[in-house]
């Protein structure tokens, strides 16, 4: 089952070793390739993850100095840091996208040995298979932009929907 999110946003060319789709859409990694370095801070937007391990999970660099994200997608933020752990280690924190709000879904603390990615495959495709349900049902904002540098004050949990289906503001 291949999930994808919502509609991505501006796209932009990548770390070393991402390629140009032949439609120009360009930066697309393939997270199954071990022993990506991640120099800096990197937003990543989803765009498959499909199961069992070994299967395709790739993502696009969220481009722009203010970069932002639309209702039903699904990202992950990977961080280098060389803390008090023994070796580099890389925090991978996944988000979605729901109503104009960035919505926490989980965070790791993992060995920067190349591979995190299939430690957390299954909680991105939990995340956007719910997307994908939740989208069938009530208006996600999918045409909404939000800004990624919301994510330090996001609240965990989703936002509150009315009974038909519409967010509820204010």
């Amino acid at each position: 089952m291949t999930n994808t999110p919502g509609p991505a946003p501006a796209q932009v060319g990548g770390p070393p070793g991402t390629r140009d789709d032949a439609g120009g859409a360009g930066g697309e990694i393939d997270l199954r390739s071990p022993g990506r370095p991640w120099p800096a801070a990197t937003w990543l937007l989803v765009t498959a993850a499909d199961w069992p391990a070994g299967e395709a999970f790739t993502a696009r660099p969220v481009p722009g100095p203010r970069p932002c994200a639309h209702g039903g997608d699904v990202l992950l933020h990977v961080v280098p840091s060389d803390g008090p752990q023994a070796g580099p280690v890389v925090r991978v924190t996944a988000w979605t996208v729901a109503a104009g709000s960035l919505v926490p879904v989980a965070e790791w603390d993992l060995p920067d040995d190349g591979g995190w990615p299939e430690r957390v495959r299954v909680t991105v495709i939990f995340a956007m298979s719910a997307m994908c349900a939740l989208e069938e049902h009530v208006d996600v904002g999918g045409l909404d932009p939000v800004d990624l540098g919301a994510a330090a004050t996001a609240a965990a949990g989703l936002p509150p929907f009315s009974p038909s289906g519409v967010p509820v503001t204010g």
